[in-house]
């Protein structure tokens, strides 16, 4: 049998565990960190595999822990063997991804678009005419159903077939995507009329409460115009421009689309960026390229509100694809569609992608470095 003082000891030393036990777990919460988050980050891959040969855009939503939809934009595809764009089938519109990933085992990603092995594939989200196309904006999951904004695109006039600006935007469109948790062919599809070229709805999209924020491009001609923001609530998804309200330069919301006394919340046009919440730093970061085109960099506007008053832009990376002293530098390559992906970030970071592509599509062809896209991770702003 042990001794009293034995005994007293053995109490002291297990105390002394305990309280150190709980120190170190209180440093922790101060600090904000935990053993999930000091864990190794696991970001997006984006190989090209099974005939994906590269794509722009590259919004991401989550739709469980560990599995996000991608959605692309202009997507090169080829046979299930083809590694090179150069022997491409051809050139869709848009595709879609799955990327699952698992602790200790990295990401991987599954790509889909229709008619995949046939010799004419096509875009996963289509207009059903000839003569348009979509690209996909920021999408928000409820439950079982993904809220998608569309842009309307058609050919310019004119344009020869070489040209990386030989479209037109035509407006928006509003689609609904129901069966989420099946396999992707066996989604149900279904579009109405959302916007005119005028507006282009859904630069991103921010919960906020019982709404949902749509970041919206108000276009004033080619490369002029402003960022504004209409809310709908998110129990009226169905069809949004049935009760939308656009946010006036008083604050306050109207009813309707914007008019003149719309707020510029961002004065400067941005087709696609990402507005998303950080917890730990009680802020909102706004990621877009810089106001210039092409702009050689990436800029962060920080916010206490989602509809800002917004800091001013600060630059927080510079393409490297776009410096001349970086090896296979090109000068007609430019870089843009920045975007944040919070499903993938801890410990302060950001994850974020972008893309580049050539003004000679021969060059973007023959430039598998290029066009797909590329996974960052910076501090977040203060």
């Amino acid at each position: 049998m042990l001794s009293q003082m034995n005994r007293c000891l053995l109490a002291i030393v297990a105390a002394v565990v305990i309280l150190n036990a709980c120190a170190g777990i209180a440093r922790d919460r101060r600090s904000g960190k935990s053993k999930e988050a000091s864990a190794p980050m696991l970001l997006p891959v984006f190989p090209y595999a099974d005939g994906w040969l590269g794509a722009d855009d590259a919004f991401s939503v989550p739709l469980a822990p560990g599995k996000s939809l991608w959605l692309f934009g202009d997507t090169f595809v080829g046979g299930p063997a083809t590694t090179l764009r150069s022997d491409a089938k051809t050139m869709i519109h848009n595709s879609i991804g799955l990327s699952t990933c698992r602790a200790g085992q990295g990401c991987t990603m599954q790509y889909f678009w229709r008619d995949r092995d046939t010799s004419q594939p096509r875009a996963f989200f289509e207009t059903g005419s000839e003569g348009s196309w979509y690209w996909p904006l920021d999408g928000y999951r409820r439950g079982d159903t993904l809220y998608l904004p569309l842009l309307v695109v058609h050919n310019r006039p004119g344009a020869h077939l070489g040209d990386a600006f030989g479209f037109v935007i035509d407006g928006t469109r509003w689609a609904k995507v129901t069966n989420l948790s099946a396999p992707p062919d066996r989604w149900k599809i279904s579009v109405r009329e959302l916007t005119k070229a005028d507006l282009w709805v859904g630069a991103s999209a921010v919960p906020d409460g019982k709404f949902l924020l749509l970041y919206t491009e108000v276009s004033e001609g080619e490369g002029k115009g402003y960022m504004t923001v209409l809310r709908v609530r998110r129990d009226r998804l169905d069809n949004p421009a049935a009760s939308w309200e656009y946010l006036r330069q008083d604050g306050r919301w109207r009813r309707g689309t914007p008019q003149g006394d719309a707020r510029k919340v961002i004065d400067q046009p941005i087709s696609e960026m990402s507005v998303r919440y950080h917890a730990a730093e009680k802020e909102w970061v706004a990621i877009s390229p810089g106001p210039e085109f092409p702009s050689p960099r990436i800029v962060a506007r920080t916010a206490t509100s989602p509809i800002g008053p917004w800091s001013e832009a600060k630059p927080v990376f510079e393409f490297p694809e776009m410096k001349p002293a970086t090896p296979g530098y090109d000068k007609d390559t430019f870089c843009y569609a920045t975007k944040e992906h919070v499903e993938f970030e801890r410990d302060g970071k950001m994850v974020l992608t972008y893309a580049c592509y050539s003004f000679s599509t021969e060059k973007a062809k023959k430039n598998m470095g290029i066009y797909r896209p590329q996974v960052i991770v910076l501090d977040v702003p203060r």
